[in-house]
């Protein structure tokens, strides 16, 4: 994979584009969906909640009226007296009690015509009496079921003249056949409190899809769950199973449940709430894709709008790019023909912006580059004419260090030392400044050249100085450029020795510093001095004593020595001078190194002290 640093400048620019335009329309677009989604269900839940009180208030309704119905019995007294007497065989009834079996007969009859969910219904007497009714099959009561044996039974009892209904359950108690149904019950009493009788009406629970039906919402899921939260009624049982465990304990909510693709379940939400006079829970649930469909179909615009966007940004972000990256690419291919030594920037060319500005300096660049290599061209031609001519002008330095020689020969033939010692230290001060600058040399070297110049000063100038060498042995090997100290000692001989009427007393000492790594040359004289405590070296001062102006032929002073010092060795070495106590000091600071260090060549040692 390459390196996000190493692709073109138009590849960067066109992912970035896109991802501008692609980033933003996504996130606006899940943004929208999940708002959407959740005001739609936000608003499913309001709706559910309101069809949800609805049925409920309906179911309740239903019931109560079930539980009215049981009351009937308290309007007919020839039952309560039929109720209140002995239990008869039938071979033992007289005319009372044959008025009483026809009245509870009418009775029974009348229930299904007042309620057509009403599928038959029982009387279990105190004093041993059972009479039933049932609108279709088989009325024989069969008398092998024990109804006191039954939880709703004993419930009824339990409740004293309260209206008890249960859920969904198999009726048993006439012959051939069940049939399933909910048993709405009363505990009738007499004037005194005492029962009489348990009544028991069989309930159809279609009565509760009736009811849905009503709301016309085919797409509600309906579950209605007794207070033992076993299954009433259920439009969808495969949902209504998975709802068994959800909203136990609980009197109204909401609840949802995901989608299992291994066993083909869709995902449903919905609310539920518990009916405080039944105690069932009724639970309404729609399908989570239908209900999010239409925000889907939202998504799906806003993803389309973003896919365009993209399409769009990246055409015009090629466009772009592309325009941007011609003029770059121009200066790429100019710029690698500079770097051939063709320096001609191509002319710049497009609309006034930044690239053309930014053409316009690189035109203006190369162009001044191109004059500038062909000035250091000039100027390099100059340089090796000015070697050649003095190449050519050291050729008579060479002539006169060779007569020299040939003199001091012939002084030596003719018996003259004194004249031939004379020579050979003038033959080696000359060829010393033939070589100046050229290499270091040590000072033991340094300090024998400058004797030779003092003995040669001496012979021009006998009795006017004295010169007292105190050079440690230490310093002997500490490289120092050639002709060094030279124009010191000629200045102190020249200038201190003026207007003076005694001999020139001069001193060369040197001090090494270790600490500071630093040795320091001092050349003193009691001589004439000069005006103020130091001299500066810097500036060309009309009164300033420089020493070297004479005899030098006028090449070589002391602004010359400091500059020397400071090319080779830089800060904070150099040349000072210093005027105390009738004394002219001239001190030369240079490093303090070894010669074997020094063995790099010239280009290292003018490095030192940088």
């Amino acid at each position: 994979m390459r390196k996000w640093s190493n692709i073109r400048f138009q590849t960067k620019l066109f992912v970035v584009f896109i991802l501008l335009s692609s980033i933003p329309a996504l996130l606006i677009g899940t943004m929208a969906y999940r708002k959407s989604s959740m005001m739609l269900q936000a608003r499913n839940e309001q709706d559910l909640n309101v069809i949800l009180a609805q049925l409920n208030t309906s179911i309740e309704r239903q019931v109560r009226d079930f539980d009215r119905f049981t009351m009937i019995p308290y309007y007919l007294p020839d039952i309560f007296s039929f109720l209140n007497k002995p239990y008869l065989a039938k071979e033992q009834w007289g005319t009372a009690e044959i008025q009483a079996q026809r009245t509870m007969a009418r009775l029974m009859g009348a229930y299904p015509s007042i309620n057509s969910s009403i599928k038959g219904l029982m009387i279990y007497g105190m004093n041993g009496t059972v009479n039933g009714y049932r609108i279709s099959g088989n009325t024989v009561i069969n008398p092998r079921e024990k109804v006191t044996d039954e939880d709703w039974y004993r419930q009824t009892l339990a409740d004293r003249g309260g209206f008890a209904i249960t859920g969904v359950r198999e009726i048993r108690q006439f012959k051939d056949g069940t049939f399933p149904a909910l048993i709405g019950s009363r505990l009738l009493m007499d004037e005194n409190y005492q029962p009489l009788a348990v009544m028991a009406i069989f309930i159809s629970p279609d009565f509760i899809p009736k009811f849905v039906e009503t709301l016309e919402l085919p797409t509600v899921k309906v579950t209605v769950l007794d207070q033992n939260r076993n299954m009433i009624y259920a439009s969808d049982p495969a949902l209504a199973a998975r709802l068994l465990s959800i909203g136990a304990g609980e009197q109204q909510g909401s609840w949802e449940v995901p989608a299992s693709a291994a066993q083909g379940q869709e995902g449903y939400s919905g609310v539920f709430l518990e009916s405080g006079y039944l105690k069932w829970k009724v639970y309404l649930g729609v399908n989570r894709e239908e209900l999010l469909a239409g925000s889907r179909s939202i998504s799906y615009f806003t993803f389309l709008v973003a896919a365009v966007a993209v399409i769009c940004s990246a055409a015009i972000s090629w466009l772009l790019a592309r325009k941007l990256s011609r003029p770059i690419n121009r200066l790429i291919r100019s710029m690698r023909q500079v770097e051939q030594g063709n320096f001609k920037a191509p002319a710049p060319v497009g609309e006034d912006n930044e690239m053309r500005r930014l053409e316009s300096s690189y035109h203006r660049m190369v162009s001044r580059l191109d004059k500038l290599v062909q000035s250091i061209e000039e100027k390099e031609r100059q340089k090796r004419n000015a070697e050649l001519y003095a190449l050519r002008a050291r050729i008579q330095p060479h002539f006169l260090y060779n007569t020299l020689n040939s003199i001091r020969m012939l002084a030596i033939l003719q018996q003259s030392p004194h004249i031939a010692k004379l020579l050979q230290a003038l033959a080696r001060l000359l060829q010393a400044n033939m070589k100046l600058d050229s290499e270091l040399v040590t000072l033991d070297e340094e300090i024998r050249l400058l004797k030779d110049y003092a003995a040669l000063m001496d012979l021009r100038y006998t009795s006017v100085f004295t010169v007292d060498w105190n050079i440690p042995q230490e310093c002997l090997h500490v490289p120092i450029p050639p002709m060094l100290l030279q124009p010191l000692l000629e200045n102190a001989i020249f200038h201190g020795a003026k207007g003076l009427d005694r001999t020139l007393h001069i001193s060369v000492v040197a001090k090494p510093y270790l600490e500071s790594g630093m040795l320091c040359i001092e050349i003193t004289d009691d001589g004439t001095g000069f005006a103020g405590k130091e001299l500066p070296l810097r500036e060309e001062n009309g009164e300033q004593r420089d020493r070297a102006g004479e005899g030098s032929g006028g090449h070589i002073g002391l602004r010359n020595v400091h500059e020397r010092i400071l090319l080779r060795f830089g800060e904070p070495y150099g040349l000072s001078l210093e005027r105390s106590e009738g004394l002219t000091k001239a001190i030369v600071n240079i490093p303090l190194k070894s010669a074997a260090s020094e063995t790099r060549g010239d280009g290292d040692v003018e490095s030192v002290g940088r």
